[in-house]
Parts: structure tokens; sequence; C-alpha cells
């Protein structure tokens, strides 16, 4: 049975032959999570010849014992993506921290089809508009996403690096015990 409590201070991590360079840095990464993520990215790709990675954040207005604003949010941009992109498989990876604040916020990644989506524009205009719909507060990033081929290594490097963000253990566990931590599509690949 795998660890899902598993720490790893390690700059590297290997995943499927190999090795990438992540962000380990201060409070390390949970293990099981960093392989869910990487897990999802290689199954979209065995989907698509290019992928478009996005990054951004989600603020609850309040403490919640549940996860039912990202839970919201996730419902909301997969029925936009395939509604507006006729996007059938993409992945996804949320992560729920809380630290010194009094709710919990959320870190968000999507991977998608690059051959549909050439730039997040239209797509960071409806999480924005999302959250006025939905109470909550979307933060986009000034680099929120990545291009890339399958066999551009560096280029998806550089992706890793940044989403590994999210399987960081500082923040993690400020919930109930039955509550998720995190939660990942479920792309199998080709």
């Amino acid at each position: 049975m795998a660890n899902y409590h598993y720490v790893s201070h390690s700059p590297i991590f290997q995943h499927c032959g190999n090795l990438w360079h992540v962000n380990a840095a201060k409070s390390g990464l949970y293990t099981q999570q960093l392989k869910s993520i990487l897990d999802q990215l290689e199954a979209v790709l065995s989907h698509c010849s290019q992928v478009l990675v996005l990054r951004f954040d989600i603020r609850t207005p309040e403490q919640t014992n549940d996860n039912r604003y990202i839970l919201a949010v996730i419902k909301n941009l997969s029925r936009f993506l395939k509604q507006n992109y006729q996007m059938s498989v993409f992945g996804y990876h949320w992560a729920r921290e809380q630290e010194k604040s009094k709710s919990q916020h959320y870190h968000v990644v999507f991977i998608l089809d690059a051959n549909k989506v050439n730039h997040p524009s239209r797509i960071n205009d409806f999480i924005l508009e999302m959250g006025n719909t939905l109470g909550v507060q979307p933060w986009i990033p000034k680099n929120c996403y990545y291009r890339f081929k399958r066999n551009e290594y560096d280029k998806k490097q550089g992706a890793i690096w940044r989403i590994s963000y999210l399987a960081k253990a500082r923040g993690k566990g400020y919930k109930p015990a039955q509550i998720k931590n995190h939660g990942s599509s479920r792309v199998k690949a080709k």
C-alpha cells in the first residue's frame, strides 16, 4: 500500500523513466500527490500531441468543512471546455491549503489539448467571471500557462517545476479528517 503522507525533500523526482527537477524547497513535496499530477499530465499527452498547462488559484469567501467551492469551479470549467472547445479529454489537479488565513484556498492546474486551445485568454476570462457567479476569488498569475509537445523535454520540465508546487507539504491538513487535501481527474492513458 502506498504511503500517501510521505514527504520528499529531493529536488529530483523520477516519473515514467524520466528525472524531473521539482520545487521541493522549504516544506518538501507529497510524493503520491506529485505522482498523481504527473500521471494526469502523461495521460493527457497520450491523447494529444501537445498540451497547454494552465495554472490558477481560487480563494474562498469563508472556511468550509468541505470542498464545495473547488468542486463547483471544476464542474463549471469542465462544462465550459466541453461546450466551447469540444474538448472531451483534459486533466486537472487541485490542492487545498490553509496556513494563516481564515479560510482555505486552492491551487489548480488544468491540462488541455493545445490543438484546440492556442492561448488561455478566453478561459481565463471565464474563470474570472465564474468568480462572480460562484462567490470565489480567482487569481491568475502573470505567467499562467505552458504549451509544449510530447517530445519537448525542456518546456515540459518548466511546467513540471511550476505544477510540482501543488504537492508541497506546507499548508495541507487544516481540515476535517474526511475531507481531501487534493483531487485529480481520472484520464486514462491510451
